[in-house]
């Protein structure tokens, strides 16, 4: 089966399968809640309508102000990506030129942060957090499936308060599940504000050169980008404009970034070509990773 469901809302499943995952339903003190008869909610079609289960939604808030009660998280599921393969699959034949997973379950969530904003990087770009996942059997039984990963390339909100993020596991057991269970800790990178910097600028003399707290220890202009190089500081830049000696301001575009140990490169792409002007930024202040408890129990859509 290939297929993409919506999150199925466990509280409105049918009595057996509640029973099947009864035992693994208590998040953080939280009881489940009482069953009560509704339809399940297509969360994908009509976000407005998107109610997480109260013993999923509630434990999550609770966990995450409590562990940061400076930086306080909700996290939301938007929906479930559920691909089985068929019985027998290890000998299946693979079809010609297939690329990518042939069983993926992939969840689709965003959080919102209620003080801060969410910034683009994290302290570590290999940093994949430590969800665990857990297959749960008809029989109560249980095998824990290894780590998930975290999908690259998130989508952030204009205002920097809400973000995507996807947790990805590529191989389910030879035997059907009833449900899994992802729980761990996603790294989130956040920031306390913004604040404004500029710094004049002359592309014929490469640096070193300081724009507010960031470091540039020499820059590489190649007509229409330039090219920074430095520390970690060079994260702390959230957008960057030009403004030319006729007054003019144009907003650069950040384009390819590259890292080697503690060394970082950035390159911005303008609409003109670099003159000498000034460099004037938007910079995210007192940056640092949290790590935010999640655990979503998620029931096998068929």
């Amino acid at each position: 089966m290939h297929s993409i469901y919506p999150l199925r809302i466990l509280h409105n499943a049918p009595a057996e399968e509640r029973e099947k995952l009864r035992l693994h339903t208590s998040l953080c003190g939280v009881s489940p809640p009482r069953p009560r008869p509704s339809s399940v909610i297509d969360c994908m079609k009509n976000l407005a309508l998107l109610t997480l289960p109260r013993m999923i939604g509630a434990a999550l808030v609770a966990c995450s102000f409590q562990a940061y009660a400076q930086t306080p998280i909700d996290v939301k599921i938007l929906g479930v990506t559920f691909i089985e393969a068929p019985p027998g699959r290890d000998k299946n034949l693979v079809p010609f030129a297939a690329t990518g997973d042939m069983e993926k379950v992939e969840v689709n969530a965003i959080a919102t942060t209620r003080s801060g904003l969410f910034t683009q990087w994290t302290n570590s770009f290999f940093d994949k957090g430590d969800v665990r996942v857990t297959a749960v059997f008809p029989d109560k039984t249980t095998q824990s499936l290894g780590q998930a990963d975290i999908a690259s390339f998130p989508k952030f909100s204009t205002d920097a308060r809400s973000r995507s993020f996807a947790l990805t596991l590529n191989r389910l057991p030879d035997k059907a599940v009833t449900g899994l269970i992802f729980e761990g800790t996603v790294p989130l990178s956040v920031a306390k504000r913004t604040t404004k910097a500029a710094q004049a600028f002359d592309p014929d003399r490469p640096g070193p050169i300081k724009l507010g707290g960031v470091d540039i220890k020499q820059f590489k202009v190649e007509g229409k980008s330039v090219q920074f190089q430095g520390n970690d500081t060079l994260l702390r830049i959230k957008t960057l404009s030009f403004k030319l000696s006729s007054g003019q301001v144009v907003q650069a575009e950040r384009g390819a970034w590259a890292r080697m140990n503690n060394e970082h490169q950035q390159t911005w792409n303008i609409d003109t070509a670099f003159t000498r002007g000034e460099l004037q930024a938007e910079l995210y202040e007192d940056m640092e990773t949290v790590r935010q408890p999640v655990r979503f129990v998620i029931g096998r859509p068929w």
